[in-house]
């Protein structure tokens, strides 16, 4: 049964309308990226993991998930990465070891003793690689964040801890672990494969023993405590108890654990594939408020040497899902119309003060100044035009910024924004749709739109149309560019009997 659940009160409380997060849980934010989503989803996986407690399910007696969970702060480690501005300088200009390592203790912006570091690396340049590798290898190290926002490639359980303000000591202000990793943890909890992704992802994503995991301990003081000065939180709201997306969810990460890939080569596609299900999630929840029964759908136009009709069709369909959350929100709020409340608070004697204290109980409403001015309609536009405006802010960019992020869409100025994958999307897709070696071309089509909606050649388009919604042809020359594609990234051959065949070269077992 799809039940919905009640939302803890403090997190009704702590915003001033109840809208998105009623639809799709709290929160999807669009400045965390996919990355800062696993990350922040494994930081929660290792803190429940400590406890014996990792993706253990969830009391099918509609109750919500309620749990603390503690992510380390790691001060030292990030200054020593990514607030060093001098380690280079230091070594580039002064001849003799003693003298580099005297210069740069001097010189480093923190009340912490770096000085064990000199004894456990000896030489300074030593030292110097290892942190240019960490700043190198860092997650989405191109972008302009404060240096408490940066993150460690998750070799294992020592590089995680929490996204923190410029005051490192402080609360968390919850911009770039803004909880859309907890969606995610809530999602394969509920997935009824918790227990099982919970083993693998210990013995494969979160090994103690990984070469620079143990590299990143040898960083930090002698004596000091992962465990001390933790963030603590508690974990967020995702509305509906089961859902088809938690279980796809699952599947994928099951196929995906199981190939015979390292732990450090699988997260990014991990990272890919978890947001292109959170994506269709998204698009399935605002269909529900809509009342549209269709499935959602991505025309991916395989990059073509000239505009054709499918560039023109998939970036109409684009435009269509980035609008469908903010019809999803809109639907939402003209939902109150339809509960007798409404009716019965404009039969009352103060018509406007009881549909007041309807759309504020209904949608936990605080409004600056208090009931504002006019007639119950009136108010009840005031509240459609602010969840509108707070919709806009952030969730309604999701869908833009995610798509772009994981290889599914491209933005060219001037030409606007549409489906069209690239390389290391593909990859992904291959690694955990085929699971037996190698699949049939178009076999393989049909799987990535019964899992991922995704629509390349005719059939699948007839199937996510009703009918051809342009030439035919234009879909036969789409399937042919992406046969080359994946002939070119080594995923695809032509066999004896002229057949195509994508393959897999990663199946299998560790």
């Amino acid at each position: 049964m799809n039940m919905r659940l009640e939302a803890p009160a403090n997190y009704r409380n702590d915003v001033n309308v109840w809208v998105d997060e009623a639809i799709w849980g709290h929160r999807l934010y669009n400045d965390q990226t996919p990355w800062l989503v696993l990350l922040e989803f494994l930081a929660i996986f290792q803190s429940r993991h400590a406890e014996g407690k990792a993706l253990h399910g969830v009391d099918r007696n509609g109750v919500h998930e309620t749990f603390t969970y503690y992510i380390p702060r790691l001060i030292p480690l990030r200054q020593l990465v990514f607030n060093n501005p001098n380690i280079r300088y230091v070594e580039d200009n002064h001849q003799s070891d003693p003298e580099r390592w005297r210069t740069w203790l001097k010189a480093l912006p923190s009340d912490e003793d770096f000085g064990y570091l000199q004894a456990r690396f000896g030489s300074f340049a030593r030292l110097g690689r290892v942190v240019e590798f960490f700043q190198t290898t860092a997650i989405e190290p191109h972008r302009q964040r404060r240096w408490s926002s940066r993150f460690l490639f998750p070799y294992g359980p020592n590089c995680l801890y929490a996204d923190l303000p410029t005051n490192i000591n402080g609360s968390p202000d919850r911009r770039f672990f803004a909880r859309s990793g907890e969606l995610l943890y809530l999602m394969l909890n509920r997935s009824g494969k918790g227990i099982e992704i919970a083993k693998m992802i210990s013995e494969k994503l979160l090994r103690q023993d990984e070469t620079w995991n143990r590299v990143v301990r040898a960083l930090l003081p002698e004596n000091y405590r992962i465990d001390s000065n933790l963030v603590s939180s508690t974990i967020g709201y995702l509305p509906f108890t089961e859902r088809a997306e938690y279980e796809e969810l699952a599947v994928t990460w099951t196929q995906l654990l199981k190939l015979n890939l390292s732990g450090e080569v699988l997260l990014d596609p991990l990272m890919r594939l978890s947001a292109l299900h959170m994506l269709l999630y998204m698009l399935r929840r605002a269909n529900e408020e809509i009342g549209d029964p269709s499935e959602p759908r991505f025309v991916l136009e395989i990059a073509s040497p000239r505009r054709s009709t499918l560039f023109e069709l998939s970036k109409e369909n684009f435009g269509a899902n980035r609008k469908l959350s903010t019809r999803a929100v809109r639907a939402y709020i003209e939902s109150a119309k339809n509960d007798e409340r409404w009716n019965t608070a404009l039969q009352a004697r103060s018509p406007s003060q009881e549909v007041w204290k309807y759309l504020t109980t209904r949608y936990e409403w605080k409004h600056d100044g208090g009931q504002p001015s006019g007639d119950p309609e009136m108010i009840f536009e005031t509240l459609r035009d602010y969840a509108d405006k707070r919709h806009q802010q952030h969730v309604a960019k999701v869908h833009m910024e995610w798509t772009r992020q994981i290889g599914l869409a491209v933005s060219r100025r001037g030409t606007g924004t549409w489906y069209s994958p690239d390389d290391s999307l593909l990859k992904a897709l291959v690694m955990c749709t085929v699971d037996e070696g190698r699949e049939e071309y178009h076999r393989f089509l049909s799987k990535l739109y019964d899992r991922f909606r995704l629509v390349i050649g005719a059939t699948e388009a007839e199937r996510a149309f009703g009918v051809l919604p342009t030439d035919q042809n234009a879909f036969m020359q789409n399937t042919q560019r992406l046969e080359q594609r994946l002939r070119t990234l080594g995923l695809l051959r032509r066999l004896s009997d002229d057949c195509a065949y994508v393959e897999n070269p990663f199946r299998g077992n560790v």
